[in-house]
């Protein structure tokens, strides 16, 4: 296949008129040659013999199944053999033509492109400056984010017999158990410290006082931990005296 260059400039608004015209005369010249290219593929293939000869061993066999004479079928190779040399040079030249026009577009391009160096500055302030605004967010709302890592927390533990000082100030995120995010800041952060408290809230604190009912009828009170193990013991003779209660 015969090589032909297709460069990509910035957006047409960023063009000057002179150059916008010569890349539409560029796309005009590269589309004919795309067409004509894509019409004549099989031929312009440096396999092309064996597909036109796979063709005649198809419809000559197909022939012979229909009860007809194969040798008095036109042959696609033989038909190919004679049109691929002007389909060549018609290629080449089309080729040749959006080769010209695409460096032609090159070159008035490079003796404009300076002229965009002062949209090419704005644009870099106003990203570097959007980019700035969005890290800012970013640290506050992953701050927000621990602090209601901690909060998570607090509620739990001050279901216990302990009840901690309350803070609410912003912090990084902190895993169910305390421990920091194995995982860098971001969406998998966040992802490692939901999974953390998947269930979170189903399983009271381990210092949680509870109270049972024994197979006497008496209650006791114990250890939430405690608790849970004797109720679910094989023996099933402890059990809650609320159904609410576990």
């Amino acid at each position: 296949m015969i090589d032909v260059s297709r460069t990509i400039l910035p957006a047409d608004d960023l063009l000057p008129d002179h150059v916008r015209d010569l890349q539409a005369q560029r796309d005009a010249a590269y589309d004919a040659w795309e067409t004509f290219a894509d019409e004549h593929r099989a031929l312009l293939s440096d396999r092309w013999e064996e597909t036109f000869e796979a063709r005649d061993i198809v419809a000559a066999a197909e022939a012979v199944s229909a009860g007809k004479d194969p040798l008095k079928l036109k042959s696609e190779l033989a038909a190919a053999r004679d049109r691929r040399p002007r389909v060549i040079g018609a290629a080449r030249e089309l080729a040749r033509a959006a080769n010209a026009a695409d460096r032609a577009l090159v070159q008035a391009w490079k003796r404009s492109v300076a002229s965009l160096a002062p949209v090419a500055a704005e644009r870099l302030e106003a990203a570097a400056e959007a980019y700035a605004d969005a890290y800012r967010a970013f640290i506050d709302a992953r701050q927000s984010f621990g602090a209601a890592t901690a909060f998570r927390r607090y509620v739990r533990v001050a279901q216990g017999a302990y009840t901690p000082d309350f803070t609410d100030m912003p912090q990084t995120p902190v895993r169910a158990d305390g421990l920091a995010p194995n995982s860098p800041a971001g969406l998998q952060e966040i992802r490692e410290v939901m999974q953390t408290f998947e269930g979170f809230d189903a399983v009271p604190p381990g210092d949680r006082r509870v109270t049972v009912q024994l197979p006497d009828g008496s209650q006791v009170e114990l250890a939430y931990d405690q608790a849970v193990a004797l109720v679910g013991s094989a023996n099933n003779r402890v059990k809650w005296p609320d159904a609410d209660q576990d």
